[in-house]
């Protein structure tokens, strides 16, 4: 089991002061309060001074203090030192003397309420922090929320590759538990509908699990039965009746991740106790998110068919529009003639058709009747 998740910059990284200290946290943590003071005065020699109140703050700041004082940022030791009325460069001396540092140490340990982790401490950590794999995999958080939780507690950080060994066994452990929680769905005979996922179907070229990752790209009326396909498959498969509330819903979603981006290969590669959870969170979270799919595909049809169908209505109402204006255009027209006292009674007839073709005018006649639903005359 790999336990150096960290590179050797990183573990550098983990074992020293930050690259950069904010102004904030300067104030906060390497501030010495009137009792500070007090306490770091009961060195006699400015270097031990100086020693001691970069190691009381150090250790207030970072929850340990790293072996190598030299490494404190200059910003720092000027702050401190000046706090103190010494000079900066003291502090080479102080870093000659190890025995110094080390009874320091427990000095400044004991007048923050600090303690080394006993082995009490070691198993109640290894509980916590094996509650918090449970919900979170990526090993760095997990080193992350274990630096965090010694800070809160008061426990002097121990080094960082034992606490990366910790982390590594709390990553397996939650494998290990979350196959256990979930014993009562894998059953045989799910095991092998679960291992079929990543068969390919001779008849289709794919595998099960590539045609339930595969999204919609439109909301035709084949993209939305295809989805309906899927989710038949789903619920036919029962998967609508799974429990899996015993997960920690942080890692049942970490675990559908790993099923919708890993290839078939690496799924095929893992060990069961990693290959089931994984494929059984996948499909609980596909069941989900189709059905979401789904709903959204009906809705944008629905939408689809309302727009074309408000197109289709204006369109037609512009139409009746330019039918209505061209029937008065003829109205107009018959009517002057009708009006116009120089023209007979017997050449009415005659002038209209000059005016407005008979073809036109029977054309307009019918779809006069067309638009008024042939409620006109005969």
């Amino acid at each position: 089991m790999p336990v150096d998740f960290l590179s050797v910059s990183e573990r550098d990284h983990w074992q020293r002061f930050p690259e950069t200290i904010t102004h904030e946290d300067l104030v906060a943590f390497f501030w010495l309060s009137e009792t500070d003071v007090r306490e770091v005065h009961r060195q006699r020699e400015p270097p031990n001074r100086l020693g001691y109140a970069l190691q009381l703050c150090t250790l207030r700041y970072l929850g340990f203090v790293p072996e190598d004082l030299q490494t404190i940022p200059p910003e720092v030791v000027t702050f401190v030192a000046e706090q103190l009325a010494v000079a900066p460069a003291v502090l080479t001396a102080y870093a000659r003397r190890r025995r110094t540092q080390t009874d320091h140490q427990l000095s400044v340990q004991t007048y923050l309420g600090f303690r080394p982790m006993a082995p009490l401490d070691w198993y109640a950590l290894q509980a916590w922090v094996g509650e918090r794999a449970l919900e979170h995999d990526k090993p760095t958080l997990l080193l992350q929320l274990v630096c965090e939780k010694l800070h809160r507690d008061k426990i002097v950080r121990p080094g960082v590759t034992r606490l990366e060994r910790l982390v590594a066994t709390a990553r397996e452990q939650a494998h290990e538990e979350t196959e256990r929680r979930l014993t009562p769905l894998l059953t045989a005979e799910r095991k092998a509908f679960l291992d079929g996922l990543l068969t390919r179907d001779a008849t289709t070229g794919r595998t099960p699990i590539s045609w339930l990752r595969q999204e919609a790209v439109s909301h035709a009326a084949s993209q939305i039965l295809t989805t309906l396909q899927k989710l038949t498959f789903l619920r036919n498969a029962g998967v609508d009746q799974w429990n899996l509330t015993s997960l920690n819903p942080n890692r049942a979603k970490w675990l559908a991740q790993i099923g919708w981006k890993s290839t078939n290969q690496h799924l095929q590669r893992m060990p069961p106790v990693r290959r089931y959870p994984v494929l059984l969170a996948f499909l609980h979270q596909a069941l989900l998110h189709h059905t979401d799919v789904v709903v959204d595909l009906y809705d944008q049809c629905l939408w689809g068919c309302y727009t074309e169908a408000k197109q289709d209505l204006e369109d037609f109402r512009q139409s009746v529009a330019r039918s209505t204006n061209e029937k008065l255009r003829l109205f107009q027209e018959l009517g002057q003639v009708l009006l116009d006292p120089t023209v007979a009674a017997a050449d009415v007839r005659m002038v209209s058709f000059e005016r407005v073709s008979e073809k036109v005018l029977r054309a307009a006649v019918e779809e006069t009747k067309a638009v008024a639903g042939n409620n006109l005359p005969q």
